[in-house]
């Protein structure tokens, strides 16, 4: 493009912008607000897939040793089920241990002293599978062993707790798709009310010879200034909320997972500018075509 054009395309889509004031800016804050509750969606996700990952590694199979089998019979237990496919950690809980741990879950309160020296509680196995799909085939599996009396792995709540992650993430991605089309269509009709309104300098244009290149830059150039200025201000917007949420969610809600906002951010950033660059090209692209046929 010679240099001559750059000279007209970059005022002229400038003055494009502020002549049409009220339709650019609604069209700034369609891509504001979509990309803002684009982004925010896909926080969400992301924060669903951390904690869904780390309760993921806190799964453990749980299993219990029948009584009267022989001390000397554990070793044997242990190699058998370390020799299953998809085990990553096994661990050995005397009863003795499991009565600690269970106390410490009321307030320290001593459960030897109070069931006067008796302890109900089994020998177990605690065991990590490597993937949330090994759990399911190594509980059946463990539990099929002759010296274990039951196992336990949180089974129905940890099937849920999948089902409900994936379609968080599918209604998620369908939204952020559902609102850049939506920002797209209006920036293409604040375009074409532009170009509708100037149709007789694009005709006449059109008739002493101008390209369709020509003609369409700085339309072009206005959608994509549009689409950079909503992405910009989402991006703030999104930082600052997400840092404000980040905080209060941390002290009112302490076992929950926040991704920090650092490690994200050039992701949000760059995910902002690219959508909103697209969305409003896009849109400018889309309006013009019926009017570049003269």
């Amino acid at each position: 493009m010679r240099a001559g054009s750059l000279r007209y395309i970059f005022p002229q889509a400038c003055k494009s912008l502020k002549i049409n004031g009220w339709m650019t800016f609604a069209a700034i804050v369609t891509i504001t607000i979509s990309l803002f509750l684009c982004t925010f969606f896909w926080l969400l996700v992301v924060n669903i897939d951390a904690n869904a990952t780390q309760m993921e590694s806190d799964v453990r199979i749980m299993a219990y040793i029948k009584n009267g089998v022989a001390d000397t019979e554990y070793a044997s237990i242990k190699e058998s089920i370390a020799s299953l496919s998809g085990v990553d950690t096994i661990e050995f809980i005397s009863k003795e241990e499991g009565i600690k741990s269970l106390s410490s879950r009321f307030d320290g309160v001593d459960l030897s002293q109070t069931l006067e020296g008796s302890n109900p509680l089994p020998d177990s196995y605690s065991i990590k599978a490597k993937t949330p799909a090994d759990v399911e085939p190594l509980a059946k599996a463990i539990g099929a062993m002759k010296q274990i009396e039951k196992v336990r792995y949180g089974e129905g709540y940890v099937e849920n707790l999948f089902a409900f992650t994936d379609t968080i993430r599918k209604a998620g991605i369908a939204i952020m798709v559902l609102l850049g089309l939506a920002a797209i269509l209006l920036v293409a009709m604040n375009t074409r009310l532009t170009v509708y309104a100037r149709r007789r300098e694009v005709m006449v244009m059109k008739w002493v010879g101008a390209t369709d290149a020509f003609i369409r830059w700085p339309f072009f150039l206005e959608g994509l200034l549009i689409g950079f200025i909503g992405a910009v201000i989402s991006a703030v917007l999104v930082l600052v909320v997400y840092y404000n949420a980040h905080s209060y969610i941390a002290s009112a809600i302490s076992f929950m997972q926040i991704v920090d906002i650092a490690k994200l951010w050039p992701g949000v950033f760059g995910f902002s500018i690219l959508a909103g660059i697209l969305m409003g090209s896009i849109g400018s692209i889309i309006s013009l075509t019926k009017f570049l046929d003269v």
